[in-house]
This record gives C-alpha cells, structure tokens and sequence, in this order.
C-alpha cells in the first residue's frame, strides 16, 4: 500500500513525536512517504530519514498560502492513502481533493480543542472541509467527542475512529537512569502557550531548593519563560535545554515529570515518562486527565501551589514516589506503539 503523510514541518511536536516512531513501523509492510511544506533540522527529522523513510520537502514559506494545493496535487495522485496531520493541512490537502480525489483522505485530530472553534463562523467551513476527508481520526475519545460536537455529526457516523496515541515502550524503559547531585523535575514540550511552562516554573518558588526544573523544548514562549525564571530568581534551578534529540537519557535521569497542558489531545509525553517509571504531575484536562488520572498526581490549570505540594510530597516520601512511580509504569503498557500502528492498519485496508 502506498502511504502519503503530509504534515507542516517536523518541528518539536506531539504529531511529529508520533509521526517519527510510527512511519518505521509502516514501512514494514507499505510504501511510506512523508510530506513536509517545509523542513527542519531536529531530532525528528533526522530519525525519520535515519529510517530510510523518504522525506518530501516543498519548500514553502509561507504555510498558509493557497499555492501549497497546487503543489501538493502531483503528490497525492501517486498514493493511495493521504494521512493528513496539523493545520493548515488540513485544510490545503481538503482543497486539492476538490480537483483530484482518487486517493483516500485519512486526517488525525491531534487536540480536543483549537482556536478556529471560538469563531462561530468557522464552523460551516470547517463542516465542508472535514467533509472531504474519509476517515477522521481522534487520538482519544475526548478529542472525537469534541471535534464530532464542534461538526454536528451524527453519533453512528462512521467516519470517525478513535485510535489513542502509542509509545515506543522499549526505548524508554530500557535506559539506564544517571543520579543526580540535584532531583531533577523535567518538562518536555515546546514552548507555546497551551503548554504553560510558566506555572511550573512559578512551582519552583515552593519546592525544595534541593531540586531543580528542566525544560526540554523550543517555541514562541521561551523568551518569555526564560524572563519569568529571572524575575523569580530562579535561574540557577531553571534550566532550558532547547531542543534535543536525546530525550529517553534526559527521562531517565529525572525524578518527577510534570506535563502541564491547557488542553491536550492526548498525553503522549506523560505516556514516555511513564515507560521510564517516572511519577507524573498533570493538569487535570481532557486528554491528559484520562492517561494520568488513577496513576500520577493531577492539578488544576494555573495552580502552582497544588503543582508544588505534589512535588514535594513526591520528593519526600520515598514509599509514596515507589507505589506511583509503579502504577504509572503499568499504566504506560496500555499505549504500546504496536496496537496503534495494528489499528491504523486495520483503516486503511478497510478503505
């Protein structure tokens, strides 16, 4: 079967995370190529064309121009699968079909919520635009629960699946943890400001100077956070890392990870430090709220003080870090990679 992604670029991301551990799996029994407007030089990237997987690069600099639908046409017509990930996507890859639809349009909705659906007049161009698509994936039922109330599709629509996000277990739980002079509570995400890095690092100011936040991630809001950081005089507790490639060793060698969300589509990075056997402190949000909850700690969105009292909790009591640390671990199994990649299969062959 010849498999198209199509994805903006391969910057630091929950979908592109998904998108690199997937497509090697694909490719053992397809024909797997991936489509970027624009490519980047990160992890991401690399791993993927580490893979033999080949990446197609338009060269785009402007990711919302209506040009990229021309250009995306060639490409479409030599697949028999397109799975779309991301706006503006979503959108360009819509518009194409218009002119050419012999391939079938897969589209995986990454988040339970996005900006377009505060707009109310958005939804009827939303409606036509997802109409396009054959098959509309959720990476958790919350995020299809959403996205099917945001279209007003009927509940027996077929169209909609729900396959929740898998991690590569192995390559987290297989890593030999390093010690630390310093207990080290870790963050990886890019610096946007669903993600709200700021309410972690204003935890910082209540927990045990004995321990020491990192940030794992790059973005628009790091600048900002950074700030945040000096202002609070805690630049020698907070430390940004930028974007790295070696985030299983950077897991393994903490001791508390902390996810701290908006909204999320699904915990995908909660999931990878829980393979690790790490406790995990979330927001209590849709998506995150069902990987954690009965397993780590949660907290509500904005509440450092309640972020902090976990923490240090975890930080002092030894048998309490044990039972949580285990019970994340089993939760992670739920998510193995492997029934991901089986049920995406199952998809496109049905189509």
């Amino acid at each position: 079967m010849r498999i198209l992604h199509i994805i903006p670029s391969l910057e630091i991301g929950g979908a592109q995370r998904l998108l690199s551990d997937l497509l090697p799996l694909q490719k053992l029994n397809n024909d797997v190529k991936l489509l970027v407007f624009k490519s980047m030089d990160t992890a991401f990237q690399k791993s993927i064309e580490a893979n033999g997987i080949e990446i197609i690069d338009l060269h785009c600099k402007n990711f919302r121009s209506p040009f990229i639908v021309k250009k995306l046409l060639p490409y479409m017509k030599q697949c028999d699968i397109v799975h779309v990930h991301l706006f503006p996507t979503l959108y360009w890859v819509a518009m194409a079909a218009s002119y050419y639809k012999r391939s079938k349009l897969v589209y995986t909705e990454h988040s339970t919520h996005n900006r377009r659906r505060d707009k109310v007049w958005f939804e009827p161009i939303e409606y036509y635009i997802y109409g396009k698509y054959d098959r509309l994936i959720s990476i958790s039922q919350q995020t299809q629960d959403n996205l099917m109330e945001w279209l007003k599709a009927k509940k027996d629509d077929k169209r909609f699946v729900v396959i929740e996000n898998g991690v590569n277990l192995s390559v987290f739980s297989s890593v030999i943890p390093i010690t630390n002079k310093r207990k080290q509570i870790i963050m990886v995400s890019r610096f946007a400001s669903m993600k709200d890095q700021e309410t972690v690092i204003q935890a910082m100011v209540d927990v045990n100077e004995d321990a020491e936040l990192i940030l794992v991630g790059d973005g628009s809001e790091r600048r900002h956070c950074e700030e945040v950081a000096r202002k609070l005089g805690l630049t020698d507790r907070v430390r940004f890392l930028g974007a790295r490639s070696d985030i299983p060793k950077l897991v393994s060698q903490s001791y508390i990870g902390v996810q701290s969300s908006i909204w999320e589509g699904f915990g995908l990075t909660a999931v990878e430090l829980m393979a690790a056997h790490k406790p995990v402190v979330a927001t209590n949000v849709n998506g995150l709220k069902q990987v954690v909850e009965g397993a780590g700690c949660l907290f509500e969105v904005g509440d450092s003080r309640t972020l902090a009292f976990h923490i240090n909790k975890l930080l002092k009591d030894e048998s309490l870090y044990t039972t949580l640390a285990d019970r994340c671990y089993e939760r992670a199994k739920q998510y193995d990679i492997k029934n991901m990649v089986m049920r995406y299969q199952e998809v496109y062959e049905g189509l």
